[in-house]
């Protein structure tokens, strides 16, 4: 799955925190030196595509219940399930559910707000997609605020 897909996705659901996503890949491409490593950084930005600052990869574990610290409250984060297996599980106990978490499913919420975690009997990945706080504060960039309706009428 293409990272522009994501980007696409979350374009949709939270136009402003993509919106900021993109206004830090072109500060960066604009001025590569507000990083260590400015050449290594010009050859991320060449092939990264998805509006996030981060991700993580989580494979063959389960994932306990718990709160994720490096984002901001009112920020989606992804996370797009993989691997061959049957059965995923994925528990948001705030909304008394326990969601199918099968390869190909892909879940937003705030991981800040909702302790959640992940059950996947078998050959399991999972790439988390989520913005830095830091990341945005060091360029400058307006962090958003929480998704509002007028945002869908306005596009």
């Amino acid at each position: 799955m293409s990272f522009a897909l994501i980007g696409g996705i979350l374009s949709i659901i939270q136009p402003e925190l993509f919106d900021s996503g993109q206004e830090a890949f072109r500060k960066l491409a604009a001025n590569p030196t507000l990083c260590d490593d400015p050449e290594r950084l010009m050859e991320i930005l060449a092939l990264w595509s998805a509006p996030f600052s981060a991700l993580a990869v989580i494979s063959n574990r389960s994932t306990p219940l718990h709160r994720d610290v490096g984002g901001r409250a009112e920020w989606l984060d992804f996370m797009l399930a993989l691997g061959n297996y049957d059965n995923g599980r994925f528990a948001v106990p705030a909304f008394g559910y326990t969601f199918k978490y099968n390869p190909g499913t892909l879940i937003a919420l705030s991981g800040k707000i909702f302790r959640h975690g992940a059950e996947c009997p078998g050959d399991r990945a999972c790439i988390v997609f989520y913005m830095r706080d830091n990341v945005l504060n060091r360029l400058g960039i307006c962090a958003g605020t929480w998704v509002q309706a007028t945002e869908y009428r306005d596009r």
